[in-house]
């Protein structure tokens, strides 16, 4: 009879026995310091052959943490070393700020900010000026963008609440001359604001120097005409100020002027000639021709009593005579002229 065979297969794993001890730490060189309490917490885990067994991280170093104290002085100590050297010098400053504002004058403050100011502005043209010149700039390229420049500056003005307040007492307190005088300057600078930009712009189309000459010479030209226009018209705005003695005067010279005109449009058959239009007819001529009075006395800012000078006054005669005609004929007053004893 024949035994069957042993089926083979993968042999269990042998299971240690129990060991009769527990596990030590193994001697350490020098002697680890005595620790207060048992090595081994446990005995034995009944999961496994696991032994919890506390060292420190220090090998055999004891455990030491820092207190919450040393770190937080250790983390502050760097703000307090920067705190300690800053401080005083701060405090200097603001109280040096403190009494210059409350020492010095207003016209001692703008002299500061002033020299401040221009302390800036020459730091950054010789910055420029040193940037431009390494590009290639000529001395003469420079002088022409430095005038530029001083004409473009607007000039130091505080953009903060006391140059608001000192801007406001300024503008409240000027009289009415002092306005004038400060808007005909501020006039002046924007023109030559605009000419400067105007400068810079025909530069950079190839304006050439004689040009640029020749035109300035044009302006200048123009004006010189812009300020007698101007004080001539400053001197009639004035003269209109005076007292009633004054008007009463220029009223006669307006009667006598027109009368003259009168007179010569009958003599030269202009009166003769629109009287069988009739009134309406008169007003229009003298509509037309008041027109072209007021176009010639620089539309009528220039009074006619204002006229003086022979020749003046003969062309403000014979330019008068379209509307003293036409008056004459619109009024009826024909019939006067040629009662009068020249005509007959």
């Amino acid at each position: 009879m024949t035994t069957p065979p042993t089926p083979t297969g993968p042999t269990a794993p042998t299971v240690p026995p129990m060991p009769s001890a527990p596990p030590t730490i193994p001697p350490q060189t020098p002697p680890a310091p005595a620790i207060a309490g048992p090595v081994v917490d446990e005995w034995w885990r009944k999961t496994g052959p696991v032994v919890h067994t506390p060292v420190p991280l220090g090998g055999d170093q004891g455990l030491a943490e820092p207190s919450f104290e040393a770190a937080a002085q250790a983390f502050w100590a760097p703000f307090g070393q920067i705190l300690t050297q800053q401080v005083p010098h701060i405090a200097e400053q603001v109280g040096q700020q403190v009494n210059l504002l409350l020492t010095e004058t207003e016209a001692q403050r703008a002299a500061r900010e002033q020299v401040r100011y221009e302390a800036v502005r020459d730091a950054q043209r010789a910055m420029r000026d040193t940037q431009l010149a390494a590009a290639g700039e000529t001395a003469q390229q420079r002088a022409e963008r430095h005038r530029i420049e001083d004409a473009l500056d607007p000039g130091h003005r505080r953009d903060d609440l006391v140059g608001m307040v000192d801007l406001l007492a300024e503008r409240i307190g000027e009289t009415p001359e002092e306005r004038a005088e400060r808007r005909q300057a501020e006039h002046e600078l924007d023109r030559q604001r605009a000419r400067a930009r105007e400068d810079a712009q025909r530069a950079a189309q190839g304006e050439t120097p004689e040009q640029r000459t020749r035109r300035h010479h044009q302006q200048r030209l123009a004006d010189q005409r812009e300020a007698r226009t101007r004080a001539r018209r400053q001197r009639r705005r004035a003269a209109r100020t005076a007292g009633p003695s004054e008007r009463t005067r220029r009223f006669r010279r307006w009667c006598v002027l027109t009368a003259i005109s009168a007179t010569g449009g009958y003599a030269t058959g202009l009166v003769s000639l629109i009287t069988p239009g009739g009134p309406y007819v008169g007003l229009l001529v003298a509509t037309f021709g008041w027109a072209l009075d007021l176009q010639v006395r620089d539309r009528g800012r220039q009074r006619v009593s204002e006229v003086t000078g022979p020749w003046p006054l003969i062309t403000l005669v014979a330019l008068r005579i379209p509307v003293a005609s036409g008056f004459t004929v619109a009024l009826g007053l024909g019939p006067v002229l040629t009662a009068l004893p020249l005509f007959n």
